[in-house]
């Protein structure tokens, strides 16, 4: 019963994730790659691609304020479900379930930093695109590495089963 309440909720939580991207990020359009969009860059871009944004910096606001903190909770939710089901079958250690949270702890420091970039612009963002920077780093190689781990953990699985 506790596996088939684990798979329902990966399950619901992969349509969420499947309807934000599709849905809620998928629509919008902004004339230059977002922050948040990016894994790695340089803390010096961070003010070029702010301006670069121009008018739709109030949509990219809006989107980081509410869109956006929910998303991390969702594709979390899904990840965990994933590797804590796998988890057992896998005969792997329970810590590899840091990978995911991880990540959406990595995205909420990246969230934070744009929102108070964003609020700022045009004046002096200090040393907030640095932290920003690393959090974007951080994130994407974390969100990379629960995809393995999920994947990896999957064909343990089915190794182990034949």
């Amino acid at each position: 019963m506790v596996v088939a309440v684990r798979w329902l909720i990966f399950l619901g939580a992969a349509a969420l994730v499947f309807y934000f991207s599709k849905y809620e990020f998928g629509p919008r359009k902004y004339p230059v790659k977002t922050l948040d969009g990016r894994c790695f860059y340089k803390p010096s871009s961070v003010a070029g691609i702010l301006k670069d944004l121009g008018d739709t910096r109030a949509q990219y606001l809006e989107q980081e304020t509410t869109t956006d903190l929910i998303f991390p909770m969702v594709y979390g939710l899904m990840f965990v479900a994933a590797i804590v089901s796998l988890i057992p079958g896998a005969g792997v250690p329970r810590w590899v379930v840091v990978l995911p949270v991880l990540t959406v702890l990595a995205d909420y420091c990246e969230n934070a930093t744009v929102i108070a970039m964003l609020k700022r612009y045009p004046g002096d963002l200090g040393v907030l695109p640095w932290f920003a920077s690393t959090a974007s780093g951080t994130k994407g190689i974390s969100l990379v590495g629960s995809t393995l781990a999920v994947l990896v953990l999957a064909l343990m699985w089915i190794v182990r089963r034949v």
